[in-house]
């Protein structure tokens, strides 16, 4: 056979470390009656069936293992017989006898045994392992067996083709069929294997080494083995290039002898590349090559498989592993050049992102690497930016300084798993941004685009979101006029901008920005944006609209609540439920995300949406420690200035609710003017019987609306809605009943439209009454919980005596009077009303009185 493995390397490195398969074990439970594992040499076939079927406790199994003197049909079927007579003696062992005294003559085996196994009541696996080595008619045979004995279940490991992958019989016995992509190790399994090392790998040591070997059993052993000697005994860590060359040194027995020289040539063509179609195959070497790959499959050297719609050959791990330093020591450099240039043009679109990113840096098409990038970030950002940091170790430092995208690109991929920008992440922006700079000048058109994507990504990832929101949308502006192909390959970058706009707070640039991708055909990326939105138009306050993108979106796709991109989905799901006074459903799905606070940037949102959760509950209290705490806990990460502001003025909210004014205005003092802001310190001026000082806010708030240079200081719907309700009980209060009835309306039928109560809780108790005795019966909608006039059980109960003080206080007595109509000291009414102002959480008579109204004392 083909890269015959030589035993005593096998042997060497066939015991290091059990590597425990529970995912395709668990694939196996699920599997049908028939499962056929195909994959080359050392894939862990045969290792994989007998985790499996220690497993196994309600079936008997007969294991046959063939060899290349079993296949023809006499010894074949001794051997299965010999297997069931041993797993079930009662049903097959005197026709096991039979057949090895020649009594059955070998044309009679089959109907003997399909006979035997319908009778046999009891369930039997059959697991034969190299079933490779059966002849063609003798794996029909056994089709007919399985199609005619429901109790028999098989399982079969093949280093080739079977005959159940034929389509109709797989079709008709509904095969499982797994192969050798299937079997690669993951990187968990890596790390389990590599436990016999004397010192432990990091992550990226584990993802370089996983990307080597491309996960093949084998492989991985084979380079721990290297690992394991190079490191002479744990006096020294190998560096990687070093356990390269150790690696495909024991690779290169694995490389078959071809028969022609234009054999060999196509298989060392092969193993430059990440697969060969058709087409393909014709530009390498005529219209002949493409039957010469179809015999590779047939020799095992490879394996033919479908992908997207095509079919395409791609060489075994270990043989290619063996063949490519082959390839580049025989084949000239022109041809290389040529293969890769070729291979780029024609799998760009279909092959697998990583291995297309490997093809580009070792074929040195630098400035092919970041437009490759961003079409496939979605792909490439979700679980394999790890692949890419150590692929890319690869690129030398002048490289990397001539083309700047390629740093910025691996800062990129570092920044998934670090919310902070660590010292190499600020070194490699170092390196790329200043040579985007100096080639801004001369460059237009898409690579124009591509500089600004890259100074996009580059603000991203230093966290410097409000100037990489800027960029991303001078990215936009100017890739506008492109053609629509070239647009619908940035999608995954127009995403990404969106993204950046939620994380600068920037909520109406989030909604104008996502109608360039309605358009966008995958289905990852349209889930991701429906959550986006979900939260942004939640954030606004148009409830309706979250309603309809939360219904987009299909929860139930595997594991995608558990993933980064669901947050806004949460986050809109909370607020909605909040809204309809299910709290118990809010919080259960802000626990969702909660674990994530450290490692999303969207942690300020998280935060956010809890406080004002917990607002909506009458938990204000409970909200400010959690606020508190988780501020102090995250003072490092990034965050900003849009959610710092909408943070500082939540700490402010919840100290209203909770009664404490002074603290309430000291938290509100800061120099934010965001709409939320100058909502608050209107609602603590209503609060402190200040109907004035809260109309100078609301006017603020209107003339920064109105104002051009300031386009989005304006009040999200909610809050246009809220700012009516509360210039409405400003103007009750000063007699204007007329205006306050015309805005109160408004901001009822707007609150009807946005499907939205939310705002009625953020008006003052009084204020709230009063709107309701002037707006019509059919107008007044009831709050959905208390009003958001304050948090009365965390208050001190006034004594009789300071009661009535308050009401004496209330009247407008001076302290004097005040101490002659209750025949006391004046010193003893000082006293007194310093007891009233703590228990208040006020500081003077003013504020005392409002909060006394409010709480219904006076």
């Amino acid at each position: 056979m083909p890269g015959e493995m030589v035993a005593e390397k096998i042997d060497a490195v066939a015991t290091h470390g059990h590597v425990r398969r529970d995912h395709l074990v668990h694939r196996l439970a699920r599997a049908g009656r028939v499962t056929v594992i195909t994959a080359e040499q050392g894939a862990g076939k045969t290792d994989l069936m007998s985790q499996w079927l220690s497993h196994q406790r309600s079936s008997a199994f007969a294991w046959i293992a063939l060899d290349a003197g079993a296949g023809d049909p006499r010894t074949f079927w001794l051997r299965v017989l010999q297997a069931m007579s041993a797993a079930r003696p009662e049903a097959f062992a005197a026709l096991e006898q039979d057949y090895a005294h020649g009594r059955i003559p070998p044309e009679e085996a089959l109907p003997r045994i399909t006979s035997a196994s319908m009778r046999d009541p009891e369930p039997m696996v059959l697991v034969i392992d190299d079933l490779h080595c059966a002849a063609d008619s003798v794996q029909d045979q056994l089709v007919s067996l399985l199609r005619r004995s429901p109790n028999l279940q098989l399982l079969a490991a093949s280093r080739t083709r079977t005959r159940f992958e034929v389509p109709v019989t797989a079709a008709g016995l509904a095969v499982t069929a797994l192969h050798a992509d299937a079997l690669a190790f993951t990187a968990d399994e890596i790390a389990q294997a590599a436990a016999v090392l004397p010192y432990q790998l990091s992550e990226p040591e584990i993802a370089a080494l996983r990307r080597t070997t491309r996960g093949h059993p084998l492989a991985v052993r084979l380079a721990l083995s290297v690992m394991a000697n190079l490191s002479r005994g744990g006096t020294r860590r190998p560096p990687a290039d070093e356990v390269q060359r150790g690696v495909e040194s024991m690779l290169a027995d694995f490389a078959p002898e071809f028969p022609s020289p234009h054999d060999h040539e196509l298989a060392l063509i092969a193993s430059l590349v990440p697969e060969i179609d058709s087409a393909f195959a014709e530009r390498l070497g005529g219209a002949a090559s493409w039957a010469e790959f179809e015999r590779f499959d047939a020799l095992g050297y490879g394996r033919l498989a479908s992908r997207h719609g095509r079919t395409v050959f791609r060489l075994q791990t270990l043989i290619a592993g063996a063949l490519r330093p082959r390839a580049l020591a025989e084949l000239p450099a022109e041809r290389i050049a040529e293969v890769r240039r070729l291979a780029f043009a024609h799998l760009y679109e279909h092959a697998d992102p990583i291995d297309m990113l490997e093809l580009l840096i070792d074929g040195n098409m630098d400035r092919a690497i970041f437009p490759h990038f961003v079409r496939n970030f979605t792909e490439i950002s979700l679980k394999r930016s790890r692949e890419l940091v150590a692929m890319a170790g690869s690129i030398s430092p002048e490289r990397q300084l001539r083309e700047g995208t390629i740093p910025i690109m691996i800062a990129v991929a570092l920044s998934e798993d670090a919310l902070v920008p660590t010292p190499r992440m600020r070194e490699l922006l170092e390196i790329g941004m200043p040579s985007l700079e100096h080639r801004a000048a001369e460059a237009s058109g898409a690579a124009g685009g591509l500089l600004l994507l890259a100074r996009f990504a580059g603000l991203r990832v230093s966290r410097a979101y409000e100037e990489a929101a800027e960029a991303g949308e001078q990215f936009l502006r100017q890739s506008a006029p492109a053609s629509p192909s070239w647009r619908s390959g940035m999608s995954a970058a127009r995403l990404q901008i969106i993204v950046t706009e939620m994380l600068a707070g920037r909520v109406q640039r989030v909604l104008d920005l996502a109608e360039g991708l309605a358009d966008d055909a995958h289905p990852g990326r349209q889930a991701h944006l429906h959550a986006i939105l979900a939260f942004a138009y939640a954030r606004m306050g148009d409830l309706r609209a979250s309603k309809r993108e939360l219904a987009a979106v299909d929860p139930s796709q595997a594991g995608w609540l558990e993933t980064t991109h669901s947050i806004g989905w949460h986050l809109a799901t909370a607020l909605r439920a909040a809204s309809l006074g299910r709290h118990d459903d809010a919080f259960e799905a802000l626990a969702a995300v909660a674990p994530r606070m450290d490692d999303s940037e969207l942690w300020p949102a998280i935060v956010w949406t809890r406080g004002k959760a917990r607002l909506v509950a009458d938990q204000a209290a409970l909200g400010h420690q959690e606020l508190e705490a988780a501020l102090a806990e995250r003072e490092h990460l990034p965050v900003a200035a849009g959610w710092t502001e909408e943070l500082r003025t939540l700490r402010g909210e919840f100290l209203l609710a909770t009664g404490d004014l002074v603290g309430a205005r000291s938290a509100l003092a800061h120099d934010g003017r965001a709409a939320s802001t100058r909502l608050s310190r209107a609602r603590l001026a209503i609060l402190a019987s200040r109907p004035d000082e809260a109309l100078a806010h609301l006017d603020a708030l209107d003339a920064a609306a109105r104002d051009p240079r300031t386009p989005d200081a304006g009040p999200f719907p909610a809050q246009l809605a809220q700012l009516q309700l509360l210039r409405a009980g400003a103007l009750a209060r000063r007699g204007d009943t007329e205006c306050a009835t015309s805005l109160a309306t408004q901001a009822f039928l707007t609150l009807d439209r946005l499907d939205n109560l939310l705002p009625l809780l953020w008006i003052p108790a009084a204020e709230l009454a009063l709107i309701r005795s002037l707006v019509p019966p059919d107008v007044w909608r009831m709050p959905p919980g208390s009003p958001f006039a304050g948090d009365d059980v965390v208050l001190e109960q006034l004594s009789k005596r300071e009661a009535l003080v308050l009401l004496e206080l209330a009247r407008g007595g001076s302290i004097d009077e005040i101490a002659g109509d209750l025949h006391v000291s004046s010193n003893t009414i000082k006293t007194q009303t310093r007891s009233i102002y703590k228990k208040l959480k006020v500081s003077s008579r003013t504020e005392a009185l409002a909060r006394a109204r409010q709480m219904g004392l006076v």
